[in-house]
Parts: C-alpha cells; sequence; structure tokens
C-alpha cells in the first residue's frame, strides 16, 4: 500500500519507529524538543478538563514516568493548574529521574513554581488521571516503578475517576495492540501527529477509550508513504452514488455458490447480504434439494439448483453445470453452508481454476485448512473472509490476525479479511483495519451477510485492482459494522436476519456522514470524527435504536 496511504480516504497508522521519525524531523527542523512537548501537553490538558467537565476546582492527578511521556505529563500540570484545576503529579516510588533534558526542565519547572509531588501511593481522590507512564514504543511486562503507577491508575479509576492516557494506555503495545497484564484502562487517549496500530488492534483498542489524536504543528511531519497500515476515513467508506441511468448489470452480477441441507439460511444470507449491499443482479447456486428453501428468502434472487448427493450438499457432477452460471457474472462468492465433502471440494477447485473474481468464506476456506497451495497464483481477484479459528487453519495454528492475515496475503497474492473485533483487511502490499466493531455481530450468519457484501463492492468495481480491491472489500467490512451498530441497538444483542436488514440505513448513514475534520496543524480531533461515527448514528436513528457513537 505504501505512499498511497496519504490520499485521501485513508487515515495513516503510525508505528513506533514512524513516530520517532516525525519527532527527529521536527528537532532537525529547528524545533525545540521542549516545544514539541508543550504542544502535546496542550492537547493532553484539553482532554483532561473535557473528560472531567469542567476546569475550576477538578482534582486531576498526573502519573509520570521518566520518559518523555512523563514530560508531556510533567508540562501539562501547570497548565491545567492555570485553568483552576487541583493538580498534583504523582511519581511512583522508584522512578528514575527524567531521562531528556526537556523532560527535566518541565519537572524542574513544575517544582520549582511550588507545584504538588506526591508517590503514586498517595489517596486523594482525583476526578481525573493523567496516565503519562509510557509512550509509544514500550513493550513487555510491567515492573517496578511503571507496574506500581499503572495498579495506582487502575485503582484511581475504580474509584470512580476518569482516565487520559497520553500516546496509549500503559500496558498496550503501539504496533500490535497486545495487553500485558496490569494495562491501563482508559477512558480517554491523546496522541499525537497520528494513531498506532495499537490504538484500532484488540486487545488494546478495547483500552483506549475515546481516541483524539493532537497534531504537533507544520514542522512536525508525520510521513504516510513510510507506513502500510490504515483506516478508511468517513470518505473512504463513502457508497459511490448512482447515477440515474444506471442500469442492473452496470452495478454488478454476483453468483452466490453454498449452502446444503440444514444450512440453507447460509446461502441465503449471502444472498441478500449481497443484493442489500447494492449487487444489480445476484444469482444463487445451491443443491437442488434446498432450491426452495433458498428462494423463499428473498424473490430478488435467482436461484437455480445443482446435482445433489444422498445428503443433500452438493455432488461433484455440480462442476458441470457450472460454466454456463460463470459466463456472465462478475463475482463468485462461494463457501457459507456448502460444506466439506468431496462434492464441494471440486465445485471450489473448479472456481479458482476459472478466471473470475472469487470471494471464499466458510467451508470453502476449511476445504484448504494446512493446504493453501491451490490458493497461490491466481491471475483474478481472490478475497478470503476467515474468522479466527479458520485464519489459524489456513495458517497452521497462528491466530495473531495483526500477523498472521499480512503474512497470508502476501503469501496468496489475495486480500485477506480476518475477522473480529477490529477487523483485519490485508492485501500483499498493505493492511486497513476496520475499527468499529460492536457484540452485535457476534452471532451465526452474520459472516455470511459479510461475504455477500464484499461480493457486491467488487462486482461494482470489476476493474479495480491493487489497492482499489483493498479499499472496496475494507467498505463493505465498514458497511457490515454501521449495520451491526444499527441493528444491535443499546445492547448489542440482535440476529443475522436484522442486521442484513440494516445494511441500506447503514449506506445511508455512511454517505451522509461529515468528511474528515481538519482542524489545522496544531488542531486535535477524535478518530470517530474522522470516521464519521456520531453522524453515523444519528443518521440511522430513525431505523433501528442505536447506543450512543463512540470511538473506535
Amino acid at each position: 500500500m505504501g505512499a498511497h496511504l496519504s490520499a485521501d480516504g485513508v487515515v495513516p497508522l503510525v508505528d513506533a519507529a514512524g513516530a520517532r521519525a516525525a519527532d527527529a524531523a521536527a528537532i532537525a527542523a529547528g524545533v525545540a524538543p521542549g516545544d514539541l512537548m508543550r504542544r502535546a501537553a496542550g492537547h493532553l490538558a484539553r482532554t483532561a478538563l473535557a473528560v472531567g467537565g469542567r476546569a475550576y476546582g477538578l482534582r486531576v492527578d498526573v502519573v509520570v514516568g521518566p520518559g518523555d511521556n512523563g514530560g508531556d505529563g510533567w508540562a501539562a500540570a501547570p497548565l491545567l493548574a492555570a485553568a483552576g484545576a487541583d493538580v498534583r503529579v504523582l511519581v511512583p516510588a522508584g522512578t528514575p529521574a527524567p531521562r531528556s533534558a526537556a523532560a527535566a526542565a518541565a519537572s524542574a519547572a513544575w517544582t520549582t513554581s511550588g507545584g504538588r509531588v506526591a508517590d503514586a501511593a498517595a489517596d486523594r481522590p482525583a476526578d481525573v488521571v493523567l496516565d503519562c507512564l509510557l509512550g509509544t514504543g514500550a513493550a513487555g511486562p510491567l515492573r517496578g516503578s511503571v507496574a506500581a503507577g499503572a495498579a495506582a491508575v487502575v485503582a484511581a479509576r475504580t474509584a470512580g475517576a476518569r482516565v487520559v492516557a497520553a500516546d496509549l494506555p500503559t500496558g498496550v503495545a503501539s504496533d500490535t495492540g497486545a495487553t500485558v497484564a496490569g494495562a491501563v484502562l482508559a477512558d480517554a487517549t491523546v496522541t499525537f501527529g497520528a494513531p498506532r496500530p495499537g490504538h484500532v488492534l484488540h486487545p488494546g483498542a478495547a483500552h483506549v477509550g475515546r481516541l483524539h489524536v493532537g497534531r504537533l504543528g507544520p514542522a512536525h511531519p508525520v510521513d504516510p508513504s513510510g507506513t502500510t497500515w490504515g483506516v478508511l476515513d468517513a470518505d473512504g467508506a463513502r457508497p459511490a452514488p448512482l447515477p440515474v441511468d444506471t442500469e442492473k448489470r452496470r452495478r454488478g452480477t454476483v453468483l452466490v455458490v453454498a449452502g446444503r441441507a440444514g444450512a440453507s439460511g447460509a446461502a441465503a444470507l449471502a444472498a441478500h447480504g449481497a443484493l442489500a449491499a447494492g449487487a444489480g443482479l445476484v444469482r444463487v447456486a445451491v443443491p437442488a434439494p434446498v432450491r426452495a428453501e433458498v428462494a423463499a428468502h428473498h424473490p430478488a434472487a435467482m436461484v437455480v439448483g445443482l446435482p445433489a448427493d444422498a445428503d443433500g450438499a452438493v455432488h461433484a457432477d455440480a462442476v458441470h453445470a457450472l460454466p454456463p452460471l460463470l459466463a456472465d457474472v462478475d463475482v463468485v462468492v462461494a463457501g457459507p453452508g456448502l460444506g466439506l465433502g468431496a462434492g464441494a471440494a471440486a465445485v471450489v477447485a473448479a472456481l479458482l481454476a476459472h478466471d473470475v473474481a472469487l470471494v471464499l468464506d466458510a467451508d470453502a476456506l476449511n476445504l484448504h485448512r494446512d493446504a493453501v497451495a491451490p490458493l497461490r497464483g491466481r491471475r483474478a481477484t481472490l478475497v478470503l473472509t476467515p474468522h479466527a479459528r479458520e485464519l489459524a487453519r489456513l495458517t497452521g495454528g497462528d491466530a495473531d490476525r495483526a500477523v498472521a492475515a499480512p503474512a497470508l496475503a502476501r503469501d496468496l497474492g489475495a486480500v485477506v479479511v480476518a475477522k473480529g473485533p477490529g477487523t483485519v483487511v490485508a492485501g500483499p502490499d498493505g493492511v486497513l483495519v476496520e475499527p468499529l466493531g460492536t457484540s452485535a455481530l457476534a452471532t451465526g450468519g452474520t459472516g455470511d451477510v459479510l461475504v455477500g457484501m464484499v461480493g457486491a463492492v467488487l462486482a461494482a468495481a470489476p476493474d479495480a485492482g491493487g489497492d482499489g480491491v483493498l479499499r472496496a472489500v475494507a467498505r463493505a467490512v465498514r458497511w457490515h459494522a454501521v449495520a451491526g451498530r444499527v441493528a444491535g441497538g443499546a445492547v448489542g444483542r440482535t440476529d443475522a436476519a436484522v442486521v442484513v436488514a440494516a445494511v441500506p440505513a447503514a449506506l445511508d448513514a455512511c454517505a451522509a456522514a461529515p468528511g474528515p475534520l481538519d482542524r489545522g496543524p496544531a488542531g486535535r480531533v477524535a478518530m470517530d470524527e474522522l470516521l464519521g461515527v456520531a453522524a453515523t448514528a444519528a443518521t440511522a436513528a430513525p431505523v433501528v435504536p442505536t447506543r450512543p457513537a463512540v470511538s473506535a
């Protein structure tokens, strides 16, 4: 993906090395480290006051470590005090002296002005706690003074304080989202320059709270060309408007090959997902014994019967029925409910040999567990949509989606949609993460809806290649996530039929979302505003009650 991340539609995710490079570039350009620290401190102080809901009398504890993250906390303390807050800096016992000159200067400025300093064992209740213990690049278990400081932050939150983390909550890895024992759970996180992968990858994303991105000025360049990770912003996820004179075949034709006796619903949901996401024509090929069942689900889907075996699953002879079905389709979706028999294996192998865009899900993936060689080297587009267990089967046991999905995508030359909270959409050259997870999608059949939606977006852009395929698939994943939020309402519980019914409302919401906000080089913007989440919730509300907008 590389340089395209600087283009409209994607928020780049910058790793620890990229963040350090931005700091170094700013300093090389003549910006004093202390100036960068003061700008970061301003973002922290404003966020703390916003989270606390007032300024005067707000009790704020700033828990600091020895690095520049701690320096940001030392520099934020006088800004909070000037606003009228009751501020104290907590230095856990055993914390080394500030490591950098800028952090040491910020510490000295606070203490020489009479600012209060205590250790993290102090028991004064706080309204807001700033977690300034560790910054970008920290890894490994929490030890010594850092562990004590993190425990103090956790205890304060348990007692009712709100927590604002600087850069990342302590215990969350910047580049992977991995967490360690004792990791801080924040209500808001302020990062600087650009988001990190760890802000949107789970489990770390669940610790971040509402994410704010603070700009550190025009001389602090975050270079997106150096990263291959990103998140679609509101513009990147926006459905393309259809011209009034469009025609159904121009909207794309999808063939769904799925289902068997006892699993006809999977085929029906995939077909419904494709139709809801905008496919102009959807055909469904299922074993003949379940043709009528599937046809009854949606009158707009054209359902044909394939030869079946004695168990009601597709027969190997079905490969002879495929050529006429494939003659004029843009995308084939295969796998949901198909089974693992010889007939299913023969059909999927025949589809892989055909020069058509192909989306494989569920049983079509499980047929290739520990044997992915047949998936390599396709000229036509290939998209795989595994959940965590299916991904582990394809990769020989590696279920870390942030590592396994990109590696598999590079190996196969495919796009891999590693489903789950913080879905990872990986291509051979880059990764787009979907941060809008919801528990509403943790129910049977929602994956079938998604694979149909993926088929629809690919059918609408049959000539897209490379980055275009990756973005198209990521758009479908975003629409699916928003549909889950609409359908799940405040409690996040629903079923796949309600999710697919909410897809049109989700598309309307994504179309109406405002574009990314630009508050200037020194501004601060929340990640949910970049994604258009607040507008999404408001627009979708008339359909099904929705939860309040939250951040990634």
